[in-house]
């Protein structure tokens, strides 16, 4: 007797509490320096330095934004942001409730307000620009985490930042929106209402209008958001994306549902006997009923896929490479690390070389997917050589010509007659073909011709000079 299937974990969610590291810090802080410090060039560089971060900095600008918000006035950061907006004829109402809702995007921008009418000397104004500044560092990253963190902004300073909150969240958009789902069930009903009211702005207020978000990362983080704040009135939909096509989706959804638990179990049922067409058993955990329609929906994935990867076979063995490739791409999209990839190895190489000249992007795109397919494999040689002289060419259409890569390429692959042959022809003496310069270089000997004959014809006069006409 066979024993009982394997069933599938259910994953856990990624770690979001990442510590700062000192390096971090320092480098935050370095900047912080540079943008609240005494020379104005230099404050100028700071601020343009702010699109050089990169995501790995999230956790080190927010400790800093929470030591500022322990550490400062904020009567005294709201009196001279009011100042600040008053001497640059801007209506000051951000520490008005409602106010300016309409247009949350619009109106000055308050770091550079502040570095431009700089008080250096001042440690409030020290404090309030490095606020916006490390604001500006986290709309920049444009992360769930950095989105995060603008968020504090406002919980952490009060409303007099609130307007500029709204206007960074509302540039990111739908980068957004994870962070202000999970903003909704803040403990502060204030500010619950508030991100509520941003997301009802930004159009993504329901679970129906949130999942229509097109990028995958963001998708995926709003999964993760429903999970986290256990919102039930989306847990049909994220129960949906538990077998979705995309790997990452659909890890993203089964996080969800695990932070779900028991809340979740009667959707988890309902998407169990869609499924396999008869109820769960009553006595299954939520934990049981969850696995095994994972395990399911992961074998009917599997069947798909092997359906694709055999039609695929059969139109590489019928020699209709394009319809191969469309079969095997689709293989990729639904199983990007599918057991059997390098098989389809030979099929995208032989596309590659059949449609080299013909449609040259087509064949770069398969013969990357092919590189990374049989990145262990014995044609991995052939196919990155191809790959560099494609890629070559591409360049060279653009009149850079990189010799290294059709080298390397050559290194790769001895018999790679298409890089032998650029190399060939580079090798040649530049021919002169412009019509312009030859047209140019005509005229210039013409010219120089005809001034020659002026010059002798002026100059060989009869002797005794030229006879006068006779009178009349």
């Amino acid at each position: 007797m066979s024993g009982r299937r394997e069933l599938p974990e259910l994953p856990r969610a990624p770690d979001e509490l990442k510590q700062a590291t000192l390096a971090d810090l320092a480098e935050v802080d370095e900047l912080l320096a540079r943008i609240s410090g005494e020379d104005a060039s230099a404050r100028d560089d700071g601020v343009r330095g702010i699109v050089e971060l990169t995501p790995r900095l999230v956790p080190a600008i927010r400790k800093r934004l929470d030591d500022l918000g322990t550490s400062s006035d904020k009567n005294a950061l709201k009196q001279l942001l009011g100042e600040t907006r008053r001497a640059a004829k801007d209506e000051p109402r951000d520490d008005t409730p409602g106010a300016a809702e309409d247009k949350p995007s619009t109106g000055p921008d308050y770091l550079t307000l502040l570095v431009a009418r700089a008080k250096p000397s001042s440690s409030t104004w020290r404090d309030l620009v490095k606020v916006i500044a490390l604001s500006r560092m986290l709309e920049h990253i444009g992360t769930t985490p950095a989105a995060r963190g603008i968020i504090d902004v406002y919980v952490r300073f009060g409303d007099f930042l609130r307007i500029d909150t709204q206007r960074a969240l509302a540039r990111l958009a739908d980068r957004a929106v994870p962070a202000l789902l999970e903003a909704r069930r803040y403990p502060s009903e204030k500010i619950a209402h508030w991100a509520s009211r941003q997301l009802d702005m930004l159009g993504r207020a329901a679970p129906s209008q949130a999942v229509q978000i097109a990028d995958p990362e963001v998708l995926s983080d709003v999964l993760r958001a429903y999970g986290r704040t256990h919102d039930l009135d989306a847990a049909r939909i994220v129960v949906s994306f538990a077998g979705s096509e995309r790997g990452q989706l659909r890890t993203a959804a089964r996080q969800a549902i695990a932070m779900l638990g028991e809340a979740g179990h009667w959707q988890l049922r309902d998407a169990y006997e869609d499924v396999m067409g008869k109820r769960a058993p009553r006595d299954w955990t939520w934990e049981r009923t969850a696995r095994e329609l994972f395990g399911e929906l992961d074998r009917l994935r599997r069947a798909e896929v092997y359906d694709l990867f055999e039609a695929g076979q059969k139109a590489e063995a019928a020699g209709d490479l394009v319809q191969m490739r469309k079969a095997f791409d689709e293989v990729l999209v639904r199983a990007p690390f599918f057991e059997r990839g390098d098989e389809m190895v030979g099929g995208y190489w032989e596309y590659a070389k059949k449609y080299a000249r013909e449609k040259p992007e087509d064949a770069i795109a398969a013969l990357r997917r092919a590189e990374r397919l049989g990145s262990k494999g014995p044609a991995h040689d052939h196919v990155e050589s191809l790959l560099l002289t494609l890629e070559a060419n591409r360049l060279a259409e653009q009149h850079v010509i990189d010799r290294g890569l059709y080298r390397r390429a050559l290194e790769l692959d001895g018999d790679n007659a298409r890089a032998r042959e650029a190399l060939t022809v580079l090798a040649r003496p530049a021919r002169t073909d412009d019509h312009g310069l030859r047209y140019l270089a005509a005229a210039s000997i013409l010219g120089a011709g005809l001034a020659g004959a002026a010059f002798v014809f002026f100059r060989r006069r009869p002797e005794g000079g030229v006879k006068s006409q006779p009178s009349g």
